[in-house]
């Protein structure tokens, strides 16, 4: 948008120029600004602005502001910054705007009458009398065409009635020329909010001007709840416009400290924490609980955390919290410190005690698993847990319960259960449908396979295994192992190749090859081939070439 200039001289102009003119002419004149606005990029555009009550509330055109990085008013020969955004539309191009530093200011009252075809408009800062042409919908509001061919540098200028009250904003025209001029209601405006849904509202990524909270309380908690996204320092100001319209509600206090200690300012977060009990004593558990996540996060991403931060002080928060109000969710966060702290006992005890409760479910039988098992505990004693975790979901199994399938499957693996672990990781396979699995899990499941003599489904996991990683020698020497086994040599001669082109120190391939080379009769090759595995120390191939001999 080209720089518009010389507005505040019009406004000034326009004071003198229409003495004559309606009675409401200096009153609506007083009420006239000038928006400026920084864009990212540096320069400033300026457009005409104008006040809507007596507290520095104004109504503007919106895209000097959807880039914005700083604004702010000329009005009575003085600046006047815009701190916050009270409401937008892209779609129509308004925006209403709070200012600050403003004790009073001058504003015409607005009208509720719809206007027809025919009827006289004025329209400012020189109060020219127009008329309107067409009168369409925006919503359940009023859109007018006006008669006179516009001029761009009026756009966001009032449009007045007769008797002085405000009808509408002047809008930009379709056109550059001859186009006339148009106008929105100015109840459009007057009624646009900012709901919980424009926190991070497409339109104003890259305004740097803070909107106005919704003052509903509901309707301002899923605001912060959705602002959680943004730079920190954003969600700062928004936390603290919070606090002051809600005190008593903890949420403010506790997204300003996550905030802040998603910057570093771990001092600072400590003190909106020591504030947030001090002025809110009866919510002082959720609050001590937030404290324990903080530090307990902040610890595991940054062991060498100071200023206090340590598990120990976790502890000791959530210890309180659980005293105050003892729930499920504090006990969780319990154990959870618990086990970070190496205290194995304990966290399988207050995981355990949680399997009890309304909230029990897999996740507290894969976290006392992973106890037990960094306390050494025998496979039958985790087996039971695995067990347990999957008895809280009904059959045939959903998708969650995947991850605790493979973990019982290795348990299974573990304790030479082969064909209850095979079993374990088919039904795997089938809950993650149209997941990609690893090579690993195909290898794996093959080598399982192949212990308890299921050779058809190892050749086939074999197989997959290669599709998915075919630079890997392992699993082209395994293959040649399938199908030694089921007597296709030359095919297994052609794996042997294939991973030593891979890896050309890798023995198995050498030895296999040998052993192919054995079976075929070629004695000489296979000397050949099994001298090289032994080079590359391989024992098993001595043997095989000792045999050879004989």
């Amino acid at each position: 948008m080209k720089r518009l200039i010389g507005i505040g001289l019009a406004i000034f102009a326009a004071m003198y120029a229409m003495a004559g003119g309606p009675k409401w002419m200096k009153a609506a004149t007083k009420s006239l600004a000038t928006l400026c606005a920084v864009q990212q990029q540096g320069d400033t555009l300026q457009t005409y602005a104008f006040f809507t009550d007596n507290t520095g509330t104004i109504v503007a055109p919106f895209k000097p502001i959807q880039n914005a990085r700083q604004a702010w008013i000329k009005w009575g020969g003085k600046r006047y910054e815009v701190c916050r955004i009270a409401g937008f539309s892209s779609l129509y191009n308004v925006v209403r705007l709070q200012t600050t530093g403003i004790k009073k200011n001058s504003c015409l009252p607005y009208t509720q009458q719809s206007f027809v075809k025919g009827e006289t408009l004025y329209l400012m800062p020189q109060g020219i009398a127009d008329e309107v042409t067409q009168v369409e919908k925006a919503g359940s509001y009023d859109y007018y065409t006006l008669k006179s061919l516009a001029n761009p540098k009026w756009v966001g200028a009032p449009v007045i009635s007769e008797s002085g009250q405000v009808a509408g904003i002047l809008q930009a025209p379709l056109t550059t020329t001859n186009a006339p001029y148009y106008a929105l209601d100015i109840r459009f405006a007057l009624e646009l909010t900012i709901r919980s849904i424009d926190a991070n509202h497409a339109d104003l990524r890259n305004c740097s001007i803070p909107k106005l909270l919704p003052t509903d309380e509901e309707q301002a908690s899923s605001f912060l709840y959705l602002a959680s996204t943004l730079k920190p320092e954003e969600r700062i100001t928004y936390a603290e416009d919070f606090i002051r319209l809600f005190p008593q509600n903890s949420t403010g206090y506790l997204q300003k400290a996550e905030a802040q200690t998603v910057m570093g300012s771990l001092s600072d977060t400590w003190t909106t924490y020591e504030q947030a009990l001090k002025l809110l004593p009866t919510k002082s558990d959720e609050i001590l609980y937030a404290r324990a996540r903080a530090i307990y996060n902040k610890v595991l991403q940054q062991p060498q955390t100071n200023e206090g931060w340590t598990l120990e002080q976790a502890l000791t928060d959530i210890n309180e919290a659980i005293q105050k109000n003892p729930q499920p969710l504090y006990t969780l966060h319990k154990a959870n410190v618990l086990y970070a702290q190496k205290q194995y006992n304990e966290a399988y005890k207050h995981f355990m005690e949680l399997s009890q409760t309304p909230m029990r479910s897999a996740e507290f039988f894969l976290y006392a698993w992973q106890c037990k098992r960094n306390l050494q505990a025998d496979n039958e004693e985790l087996l039971a847990l695995n067990d347990s975790a999957l008895v809280c979901f009904a059959k045939p199994y959903p998708t969650e319960a995947a991850p605790y399938l493979y973990l019982r499957s290795n348990t299974l693996r573990d304790m030479g259960r082969l064909r209850e672990a095979i079993s374990d990781q088919n039904e795997y396979e089938h809950l993650m449908v149209g997941q990609q699995l690893t090579a690993e899990f195909y290898y794996q499941r093959e080598q399982m396979e192949v212990q308890v003599r299921m050779f058809g489904p190892a050749v086939n996991d074999i197989q997959r295994a290669l599709a998915l990683a075919p630079q890997e020698p392992v699993f082209h020497a395994e293959s040649a192992v399938l199908l030694i086994r089921l007597g296709d040599l030359d095919t297994a001669i052609t794996e042997c190749q294939r991973a030593a082109e891979l890896d050309a120190d890798f023995p198995d391939a050498y030895r296999l090859w040998g052993i192919c080379l054995r079976e075929k009769g070629d004695k000489t090759g296979a000397r050949k081939q099994l001298q090289k595995a032994i080079e590359l120390g391989d024992t098993l191939a001595q043997k095989l070439l000792d045999g050879l001999a004989e």
